[in-house]
């Protein structure tokens, strides 16, 4: 039968050349669109490694010429007053870089004998308890850190796996951020700048409240507080700061709102793959049972020879597959060039999952499309059939 099928192909090798060009080009699309969705969905599933529900954040600002003791005693004051707020269930501050917010710190050297690059993040004591935040090794850094020689820091997993394997890490010494520190703890996950974006290694720093940077008051409230709470949130930060130039973020619809940059063009390119689907589908329909209503002759006679129904079908869908495997092998052939000469600073697995989803929905497609006509055509009667022709 492929000797057959084979010498089918040739001598229709006109309309063919035209189902493998549509073939070749909506593979190459599908896979541009699969490989994009997959990357982008698969960094989604990677956990925050924090809470975002029920989390608000006020954006403070402090004026530059201000008494650096008045701005530490007002932020005291405000942390213990919001604290004591009986819809809130535990608060910190945090530096100038917050989740969602579009911005990172970052610093690098080569001071340990490799070189080693980070995100930073600048946080309180109360934080991890705030954040709910997960820890895989050792603690969350206090105040009594800070009267031993080195900085405390937390490192994520990320990070200690990166650079450290599995080598123990707390209580090492390790030059960051310009300063010798040491690891006092781990943390599973945490990823700031958004959910579509790859999770990076990331250090935390402590860092006390007369710093200039704590401008960040992060608030985790207790479940099901009234909206109206915000109200009584504003008139107290605004009473004990003495001032009004200053915001409340829900964090939950931060993450959201972050989020649609990209589901926006996920869903748009997927809506487009199905129109291109549906179009191809409709197509080759169309071309396949006209094709197929033209051969009732050699239907007729391989039905009087003894061809079973099946055998019909299955000669007719395997032409069909036939010409679309070539045409996604020729695709194909040109997709895989993207991960093995590392053209786009993509995992390479995306691209390879990318391929094979494309070939199973087109596979799957093609296969639709071809069985009705040749169902029905392997229902035709020898006699009727041959008689007709």
């Amino acid at each position: 039968m492929i000797k057959h099928i084979l010498k089918l192909m040739w001598n229709k090798k006109g309309s063919n050349f035209l189902i493998l060009l549509e073939i070749f080009f909506a593979f190459l699309i599908l896979f541009a669109v699969f490989a994009f969705a997959i990357y982008n969905l698969r960094i989604y599933q990677t956990p925050l490694g924090y809470d975002t529900e029920n989390t608000w954040i006020a954006r403070l600002t402090f004026p530059v010429e201000a008494d650096s003791l008045a701005k530490l005693e007002t932020r005291r004051r405000l942390l213990r007053e919001v604290a004591d707020l009986p819809e809130v269930q535990s608060a910190a501050f945090v530096g100038q870089i917050t989740p969602f917010a579009g911005s990172m710190w970052r610093t690098s050297n080569d001071d340990n004998g490799f070189e080693l690059s980070t995100l930073m993040y600048y946080a309180d004591e109360r934080f991890a308890e705030t954040a709910d935040l997960r820890l895989s090794e050792g603690r969350w850094y206090d105040e009594t850190d800070l009267a031993g020689k080195y900085r405390p820091i937390v490192i994520t997993r990320m990070l200690r796996e990166q650079y450290f394997g599995s080598q123990p890490v707390l209580d090492s010494i390790i030059n960051i951020g310009g300063d010798e520190s040491r690891i006092v703890g781990v943390v599973d996950h945490f990823k700031y700048q958004d959910e579509f974006s790859a999770e990076e290694p990331l250090t935390f720093f402590i860092q006390t409240l007369g710093d200039e940077r704590m401008d960040n008051l992060q608030i985790r409230l207790q479940p099901n507080v009234s909206p109206d709470f915000e109200a009584t949130l504003n008139e107290t930060i605004a009473r004990i700061t003495k001032r009004r130039d200053f915001t409340i973020e829900d964090l939950e619809a931060s993450r959201i709102r972050s989020g649609r940059a990209t589901w926006i063009p996920i869903i748009a390119a997927l809506a487009i793959c199905g129109f291109l689907i549906l179009n191809v589908a409709l197509g080759l329909f169309g071309v396949l049972y006209y094709s197929i209503s033209k051969r009732k002759a050699e239907i007729g006679l391989r039905r009087a020879i003894g061809a079973a129904r099946g055998e019909i079908t299955l000669q007719f869908i395997l032409e069909i597959l036939a010409v679309t495997f070539l045409g996604m092998g020729l695709a194909a052939l040109l997709a895989v060039q993207f991960p093995l000469l590392n053209l786009i600073p993509v995992p390479a697995d995306n691209f390879f999952w990318s391929i094979l989803a494309t070939t199973l929905l087109i596979s799957l497609v093609v296969v639709l499309c071809a069985f009705w006509p040749s169902r029905q055509a392997s229902r035709l009667h020898p006699a009727a059939a041959l008689h007709e022709e």
